[in-house]
């Protein structure tokens, strides 16, 4: 049996509103990023999926969209379970600075002291999906987490896909795996 994980980008915060690199800041989501999360609920809703499990990153705003989406589809029992290499990029030097082009391309060029590497994050995004993969192996996981994160995986998918492709807050991304393999995906739905 596949297993099928759907990541789920966290709703906004007051950062992301303003252009803010939060990277592993713990900033909470704002009313808008509670919106667009109801939105989000009735897609996944459409899908018509029942969930095996729960996972999120550690930071506060992973964790209240998981929450508010395990709720709002009637999962009062499951638990969430943090698992600490879901949490966002570290962005070194670049935190809490407003992303513009310029920033964007020293990000690219790995050009901040103490940044995660997008080799690094892209290593630890695949091991990680992997693992998700193997601890859970053939059940629904719903996954919340960053866009540096989900990005850092899908590029590896989609050669058409960077760092820089637009992913919405509450977007649903999707990941099929088999024996270990990824063999279908969907990025930003």
């Amino acid at each position: 049996m596949n297993t099928l994980i759907c990541l789920v980008r966290h709703g906004q915060t007051d950062w992301n509103k303003q252009f803010l690199i939060q990277g592993r800041y713990d900033i909470p989501l704002n009313d808008e990023g509670r919106k667009q999360i109801a939105k989000t609920i009735l897609r996944l809703k459409n899908y018509d999926i029942k969930w095996d499990v729960f996972l999120s990153s550690p930071l506060i705003r992973a964790k209240e969209t998981c929450e508010i989406i395990k709720k709002n589809l009637g999962y009062q029992e499951n638990e969430i379970i943090i698992r600490n290499n879901l949490i966002e990029r570290e962005f070194g030097e670049a935190d809490g600075i407003q992303i513009n082009d310029a920033v964007y391309a020293r990000i690219l060029k790995n050009d901040y002291a103490n940044i995660e590497t997008s080799i690094a994050i892209s290593k630890r995004a695949l091991d990680e999906i992997m693992a998700i993969d193997k601890a859970h192996a053939g059940k629904k996981v719903l996954v919340v987490t960053h866009s540096h994160f989900i990005k850092a995986l899908f590029t590896q998918l989609d050669s058409t896909l960077t760092f820089q492709s637009f992913l919405a807050n509450g977007a649903l991304n999707f990941l099929e795996i088999k024996d270990g393999k990824v063999i279908r995906f969907a990025f930003n739905q």
